[in-house]
């Protein structure tokens, strides 16, 4: 069985108080981890309720890596938005048989001692993965060789972003046997953008594999999100540096990058979930780390506006123009150009217009009149989507 997909990646190797200083060519990335490999990867993640849609998709292409997610997985879920989201979300987990917590919190801090826990049960030959939702995780083949030697794997995240610019609804995933080239996410958001680490200056490393205890029989901790030390804990200034603390000796790899599907239609209430909860935290608590945080919620939420053309948010001039003007986003293949409907973009936004109850049905409705023509709403054609061969999915179903 072929566990490598034959792709150009560059993998580096460096110690964790120095620059890069050794840098290994790789051939290929990683299509499915080894079995005899795969017992010893875990995997936990911390995750929203009403982010059901993109959590199919997750499930999926981490089951596809070879994680064994029944037996070695374990996630968190944030009931922010009330019951129905919940049992949507529920209903992946249970399809996927993996065990879940609820949680009525959400902070870094209930995320950070949730999956320290999570890493500290694990035996000492054991591995973490450890997601956000919207990341999806990318592998060298040479990660059997880290793994054997202990080392740290990272990875650099790249936006993905629809063609139109807009934050759309992501699909729902359909059964094994119907997915298409158009059901898959990255169809769906097919643009790679580096706006986290350009339009945000801010952190985009990620460790993607993080032993239990490293190569010097240190037991590994989460100081957030991007950043772990070696043995005690340590406080970092800055809530979204990088950094490996208390490493010396112990070679961190920089691996493929991480796929980021973070602009999607949910986008917009979970950033102004988590400006809200920041603001209460930085009021009462008066960190810095708090206020950074803020900063960086806030500086977000202003790179997007409402469009009542498309009854969407999308992104703003100001910050497309950015985008394109800096070349933070790679230029899309001719062939895939076609295949996508023209933008349309609204030059005078709005501010989005309050939820409203669901009007009862009514024959009061306008009838139209004799003869009149209503606005064409046919959009550019687009070729039929073909079925991807998936012989052996063994899948439970998504739709």
């Amino acid at each position: 069985m072929k566990h490598c997909l034959l792709l150009p990646a560059i993998v580096y190797a460096y110690n964790a108080s120095t620059p890069p200083t050794k840098i290994i060519t790789s051939n290929c990335t990683l299509q499915r981890f080894p079995p005899i490999y795969a017992n010893r990867v875990h995997f936990f993640s911390f995750v929203a309720a009403d982010l059901y849609h993109l959590l199919g998709h997750a499930l999926r292409y981490y089951r596809h890596l070879g994680l064994d997610l029944k037996n070695q997985g374990q996630v968190w879920v944030h009931n922010a938005s009330g019951p129905v989201a919940l049992e949507k979300t529920l209903v992946y987990l249970r399809r996927y048989e993996i065990r879940y917590k609820v949680s009525n919190e959400w902070s870094s801090q209930t995320k950070r001692e949730a999956a320290n826990a999570f890493l500290l049960s694990l035996p000492n030959d054991a591995w973490l993965v450890y997601p956000d939702l919207d990341e999806f995780f990318a592998f060298p083949c040479e990660v059997l060789e880290i793994m054997d030697q202990g080392g740290l794997l990272s990875g650099q995240m790249v936006d993905r972003v629809a063609y139109d610019w807009h934050l759309n609804s992501l699909r729902p995933l359909p059964r094994a046997a119907k997915i298409t080239n158009r059901s898959s996410i990255d169809y769906q958001f097919p643009r790679s953008c580096r706006l986290t680490g350009g339009l945000l200056d801010t952190n985009v490393n990620k460790y993607t594999l993080v032993p239990a205890v490293d190569s010097n029989g240190n037991r590994l901790r989460y100081i957030n999100a991007h950043s772990v030390a070696c043995g005690e804990r340590r406080k970092l200034r800055h809530v979204h540096a990088q950094k490996a603390t208390n490493c010396e000796g112990v070679s961190i790899y920089r691996g493929p990058d991480v796929a980021h599907y973070g602009f999607t239609k949910i986008t917009i209430p979970v950033l102004e979930r988590k400006l809200a909860t920041y603001k209460a935290l930085a009021r009462t608590s008066g960190e810095l780390r708090h206020r950074d945080a803020v900063e960086h919620y806030r500086k977000l939420r202003e790179s997007f506006e409402y469009c009542p053309l498309t009854k969407s948010y999308q992104f703003t001039r100001r910050a497309r123009r950015l985008l394109m003007r800096k070349r933070y986003c790679d230029p899309l293949p001719p062939h895939l150009e076609r295949d996508y409907a023209p933008s349309q973009f609204c030059f005078e936004p709005t501010k989005a217009p309050r939820p409203r109850p669901t009007p009862r049905p009514s024959s009061l409705r306008a009838p139209t009149a004799a003869g009149a023509s209503r606005p064409s709403l046919k959009r550019k054609a687009t070729p039929a989507p073909r079925v991807l061969a998936r012989p052996d999915d063994d899948d439970p179903p998504d739709d």
